[in-house]
C-alpha cells in the first residue's frame, strides 16, 4: 500500500479516525492525505470542544459562506496534521455530496486504502438515507477501513 486517504468530519470522533489511519499508514510506510468534504453548512453549527488543537468552526464567529467553510476546513486539516506530527501529510478540502466526493477523490488520488469513521445513527435515519460509510463500502473498488465511533 502506497497511498492512504483518511476522510475526516469535524466531530470529536475525528481524532480517533485520524490517529488510527495515521498508525496504519506509518506501519505501511504509505503516503497520507487527509480529506474533508464541505457538504451541509448546518453540520458546522454543532458546538464541539476543541480537538487535536483545533478550536472549531463556530467558536467565536458565525460563518455564512461556503468559501469561509472551506477555509475553516483547511485550518481543521492543518491542525490535524500538526496534531499527528508529520508535515509530509497532504490535505484536500472537497465540496459536494460527501460519499460522491470521497469516492471521486480516492479514484483520482489512486488511493490503496480509505479510512473513515462510522457514526451511530437511528434505525429510521439509516433506512431512509443510509450512511456515508455504507454508501462508500457499497461502491468502493479499494479496501475501506471503517473505524467504529459514536458521537458523545
Amino acid at each position: 500500500m502506497k497511498r492512504i486517504c483518511i476522510a475526516l468530519d469535524t466531530s470529536p470522533s475525528a481524532e480517533k479516525v485520524a490517529q488510527l489511519g495515521f498508525e496504519y499508514a506509518t506501519a505501511l510506510n504509505a503516503k497520507i492525505t487527509l480529506v474533508h468534504v464541505v457538504n451541509d453548512p448546518a453540520v458546522y453549527t454543532y458546538d464541539y470542544d476543541p480537538i487535536m488543537g483545533y478550536d472549531g468552526f463556530f467558536i467565536q464567529q458565525g460563518i455564512s459562506f461556503v468559501e469561509d467553510l472551506k477555509q475553516e476546513a483547511e485550518k481543521f486539516l492543518n491542525a490535524t496534521v500538526t496534531y499527528l506530527g508529520d508535515d509530509s501529510i497532504d490535505t484536500a478540502v472537497l465540496e459536494g455530496d460527501t460519499h460522491t466526493e470521497i469516492m471521486q477523490f480516492v479514484k483520482e488520488y489512486h488511493a490503496d486504502l480509505l479510512v473513515l469513521g462510522s457514526h451511530s445513527h437511528s434505525v429510521l435515519e439509516n433506512i431512509l438515507m443510509g450512511t456515508t460509510a455504507t454508501k462508500i463500502v457499497k461502491h468502493s473498488k479499494i479496501p475501506v477501513l471503517i473505524v467504529p465511533v459514536k458521537n458523545p
